[in-house]
């Protein structure tokens, strides 16, 4: 019988947790987070696991197709039956169904990138992005993580949430400065997401990227908790455009919560 190690993957979990489900899906975890392939050797290092063990809930992940080999190499990388399930998700919702076609209006009214987005524990996880192209709408990869503290999409899903809420949600925030008009710290933060309460949308000029601008919207659902948030950002955007765009996302955002169920 294989004998569990306590490891951080392992330690102060409840007792119902079943530990080589767990370390299972911490491996996996590891492909989300570093979003390259990976081998058997490195996610031991990163889990503080045993090679054999991480070794055999690969294969074991790689026989259902969780998880697949890269050519030529000991690495592995997402199979197919990971993007499947993924697929499952976002087809399963009324929200990301009408999301697209609410982002797809967005795209032909402004030809800037729209987004749209959740929050998912301590960052922004982007559910379908949609950018514009002279023949076709371009779908960017869904599933790409952003901070909370230097996008428009983090400010509309935090400013509606209680403050104690906030603080637990940002308590590994290191508010880190990528460009000088970054918030780069959690009263300023705070006091931000107050504006954004009062005006019912959220910018963001050039905090995350230089010369990239966006602007912001919530998504309430039913029961009138904010569920999600859309966007739309791109590169030089006037004072006079941000004005129109705020106009436009925070209407429409509006539309797709009625069409969720919100009244």
């Amino acid at each position: 019988m294989e004998t569990e190690e306590k490891n951080e993957t392992t330690k102060d979990t409840p007792y119902f947790v079943i530990q080589s489900l767990d370390k299972t899906l911490h491996i996996l975890q590891c492909f989300i987070d570093d979003r390259s392939p990976l081998g058997v050797s490195e996610i031991a290092r990163k889990l503080k696991l045993n090679k054999s063990v991480v070794h055999r809930l690969m294969l074991t992940l790689q026989i259902h197709g969780y998880l697949q080999q890269v050519k030529k190499t000991d690495k592995y990388t997402v199979g197919p039956k990971a993007f499947e399930l993924g697929s499952v998700y976002t087809n399963s919702t009324d929200l990301v169904d009408s999301g697209k076609k609410t982002l797809i209006e967005l795209v032909e009214r402004t030809s800037l990138t729209a987004h749209l987005a959740i929050l998912d524990k301590d960052s922004v996880l982007h559910l379908v992005n949609v950018e514009p192209d002279h023949l076709k709408y371009l779908f960017g990869a869904a599933g790409q993580r952003r901070p909370i503290h230097n996008t428009a999409l983090g400010k509309c899903l935090t400013a509606w949430m209680p403050r104690e809420h906030v603080l637990k949600v940002l308590e590994k925030c290191t508010f880190e400065k990528t460009t000088a008009n970054t918030i780069d710290s959690l009263d300023a933060f705070l006091s931000e997401l107050s504006r954004v309460r009062k005006m019912g949308y959220a910018t963001e000029n050039e905090e995350a990227n230089p010369a990239v601008r966006s602007c912001a919207a919530p998504i309430h659902g039913k029961d009138g908790d904010v569920i999600a948030a859309i966007s739309v950002s791109g590169y030089g955007i006037s004072d006079e455009k941000m004005n129109e765009l705020l106009i436009m996302v925070k209407s429409m955002a509006s539309q797709l919560s009625r069409r969720i169920g919100h009244f």
